[in-house]
């Protein structure tokens, strides 16, 4: 079958526009960020979300389910969501705006310290978060993150790629042809079961509500700033869970280099499991949020 993904990065799942009334900031650089917020009861935590540069309303199913227990507060990241950018260059999607819109909602809820709860991209965003404002986090919890380093971009592509068919391929060239997302031919390399990833699978004319060619220049720049993020998070001290599907192409070696690099960094795997693993299947969803809610007990 042909090649179809070398580097893509951390993706998304189908997703209905949310009309939940949004908040606002105006980060480091005046660009205003927006943010969500779901449920009132319990500790507050922070969802960030996969790309860089995708649609934070793909985590509905989990903060859905997450507001029964929590306060969960969705980040609209620059140039997705309502948070839109004048400019998509190397200025404005640097690690340290990132950084810097995170500060801001730090300061826009009060100054307490934050529980980061990061899926994928939103994972290594909070390496670099970690890296850079340590002393702003109570905890943070990773959902199949990528790694602290861009090491896992060699294996990532073709972990994606042994798993699809040749009607994923087909599907591929047709969405290229129509200038369509690809994200719907690549959807099943991100499961353990290919049914429910073809049960799930966004629709042909699925779009992103986000501005385009984000994800190189934000990539990019968190790829040149890996060996500085590796020696701050050696100082990083406070807790830090880990939770990953044990099929997640992204690979486990990125759990065994961040516990290398942050020594009480908890991890657990889920069986048959990929890349979502709210989704994934019923026994692995129980497993999810069981591990999830033991992860906020902060034992």
């Amino acid at each position: 079958m042909k090649k179809i993904v070398s580097i893509t990065l951390l993706i998304v799942f189908t997703i209905t526009l949310n009309a939940q009334k949004v908040d606002s900031f105006t980060s480091k650089d005046g660009t205003e960020i927006f943010f969500q917020e779901f449920g009132d009861k319990g500790e507050t935590i922070i969802l960030l979300s996969g790309g860089p540069g995708l649609n934070p309303y793909y985590l509905e199913p989990l903060y859905n389910e997450l507001k029964k227990k929590y306060r969960c507060i969705l980040l609209h990241q620059r140039g997705t969501g309502e948070s839109l950018l004048d400019d998509v260059n190397q200025e404005s999607l640097t690690v340290q705006k990132y950084i810097d819109d995170i500060n801001g909602l730090y300061l826009k809820l009060g100054g307490e310290k934050l529980i980061l709860v990061g899926h994928s991209w939103g994972g290594m965003l909070s390496f670099s978060y970690a890296a850079n404002e340590p002393n702003k986090i109570k905890k943070i919890i990773l959902l199949n993150t990528g790694g602290v380093t861009d090491a896992f971009y060699t294996w990532f592509g073709s972990n994606i790629n042994m798993r699809l068919h040749t009607e994923d391929a087909e599907l591929y060239q047709e969405q290229v042809d129509n200038k369509r997302s690809t994200l719907i031919a690549i959807w099943p390399g991100y499961f353990f079961d290919r049914d429910i990833a073809l049960e799930t699978r966004p629709p042909l004319d699925y779009k992103f509500n986000n501005q385009s060619g984000i994800n190189p220049f934000a990539s990019g720049d968190w790829m040149k700033k890996s060996e500085d993020r590796v020696a701050k998070l050696k100082n990083y001290k406070g807790p830090i869970d880990l939770i990953a599907g044990r099929q997640d192409p992204v690979g486990e070696s990125v759990v065994y280099e961040a516990k290398s690099i942050i020594p009480q960094l908890k991890y657990t795997f889920i069986e048959q499991c990929g890349h979502f693993p709210w989704i994934e299947g019923e026994e692995q969803v129980k497993t999810f949020y069981k591990l999830f809610d033991q992860s906020m007990s902060f034992e």
